[in-house]
């Protein structure tokens, strides 16, 4: 039966959602190229794309820094003058804490496999590019870009929502209405959360009958509690104890 005031979101390219694609060369030429084919992909796949270019690391951190741009990919040159391309990954991973971008790198050398592990890069491609290997690596950015942004949708009071998975903290129920906490503010909407909970994706687990919580967003866990980002403690009920434990292992396990 379909749960009237739900929806989960599982395709993702929506009318209005634009694909922020970054490049970072400081080889003019190799940049027009990666330019054109990313804006002819966006027409080939009927995605929105929108491309900033890049000639210097130094000019990409400062934007990123001062939040003048934000992009979703960003191929990214190894052997760039003065500050270089891993040094860029490390400041967006580390520094920004930024883990949601997707790094691309390309270079004219084959030999950087160790140094870019915390960097943590979706892909690595050889100059000179092919089109062909450009366009499976963007495939890849599309899917991880859906995965990152599918959305819990509801109805309240007769107006229709979507909230980002990423952004919900947990869900609690309370006289028969459910409440969202994310991480700008609460929600609430009438249902019962054992309806919704076999729709959330596997992240989300239900650790009482009152409340399920997003992993993502768990800092600690003993047998009885678990504590949320923001040192929310939230109690595990007698019945759930053994299989939150044994998700939230399964959880951990496929992460590595």
């Amino acid at each position: 039966m379909k749960y009237k005031n739900v929806k989960c979101k599982t395709n993702i390219m929506e009318d209005d959602d634009v694909f922020y694609i970054g490049i970072c060369d400081d080889e003019k030429e190799t940049c027009a190229q990666l330019e054109e084919w990313c804006y002819k992909y966006g027409k080939k796949q009927n995605v929105d794309v929108e491309v900033f270019v890049w000639y210097t690391g130094e000019s990409l951190c400062d934007d990123i820094l001062n939040k003048k741009e934000y992009v979703d990919a960003i191929f990214l040159d190894i052997e760039l003058i003065s500050t270089d391309g891993i040094q860029v990954g490390n400041f967006i991973r580390e520094e920004l804490k930024n883990l949601e971008t997707t790094i691309i790198y390309i270079s004219s050398k084959s030999s950087y496999a160790m140094q870019l592990f915390q960097v943590q890069p979706l892909g690595f491609l050889i100059k000179p590019l092919e089109l062909e290997e450009v366009e499976k690596i963007l495939d890849k950015c599309i899917q991880l870009y859906e995965i990152r942004n599918q959305k819990f949708e509801y109805i309240s009071r007769g107006i229709y929502y979507k909230i980002p998975y990423k952004e919900i903290l947990y869900f609690y129920s309370q006289n028969k209405k459910i409440n969202i906490i994310t991480n700008v503010g609460e929600k609430q909407f009438n249902g019962k959360l054992k309806t919704i909970a076999s729709l959330l994706p596997h992240n989300f687990i239900m650790i009482h009958q009152s409340y399920i919580i997003n992993l993502d967003y768990m800092v600690e866990a003993s047998y009885e509690l678990v504590k949320m980002r923001g040192g929310i403690l939230l109690n595990i009920s007698q019945p759930y104890r053994k299989i939150v434990r044994e998700q939230i292992m399964q959880c951990k396990w496929e992460r590595k």
